[in-house]
């Protein structure tokens, strides 16, 4: 006599499946709008990010070259200057055409602008000790996300911070 052996078959019915594909769905269309705000969000922490590196490369290269090097943030347009200050390297501030070196002149994102600026004339100067020309905070806005980073820079020790 011969037994009918079945032979058991691994997988997955349609039904399963279609189970699996809804559900992902759900979940997938629950995380969109988050996804979606969050976007914006990083885009004004890495324009951030990037006005704190030209600040610690300013105070980098003036510690290095024993000489003055800042930052410029243009409030009316979103420009930013990086600059080497020899005109007048005892006011420690910049003045537009007069700096010999504009080393780096980069522009904002379309909707991010500076908020508020308390730095002296807009501008941070970096000593050969490290120390900056002033203290203050520039603060970047996303006019999309309404979201807002702070730069703050310490003048007696030069330290740049992203809050």
């Amino acid at each position: 006599m011969k037994k009918n052996k079945m032979k058991k078959i691994a997988g997955f019915t349609m039904i399963e499946m279609m189970i699996g594909v809804v559900v992902i769905g759900i979940l997938a269309a629950m995380a969109g709008p988050g996804f979606s705000n969050w976007i914006p969000r990083m885009k004004l922490k890495a324009e951030a990010r990037e006005k704190v590196n030209y600040l610690r490369q300013a105070r980098s290269r003036a510690i290095a070259e024993n000489s003055q090097y800042g930052v410029y943030f243009n409030t009316s347009n979103g420009e930013t200057a990086f600059f080497k200050d020899t005109n007048s390297p005892q006011l420690a501030t910049y003045e537009s055409g007069a700096d010999s070196l504009v080393e780096d002149l980069i522009e904002t994102e379309c909707n991010v602008f500076y908020a508020n600026c308390t730095l002296s004339n807009d501008a941070v100067v970096f000593f050969p000790n490290g120390s900056a020309s002033t203290s203050g905070t520039i603060e970047l806005h996303d006019t999309e996300s309404d979201y807002e980073y702070a730069i703050t820079v310490l003048a007696s020790t030069g330290r740049i911070r992203l809050d």
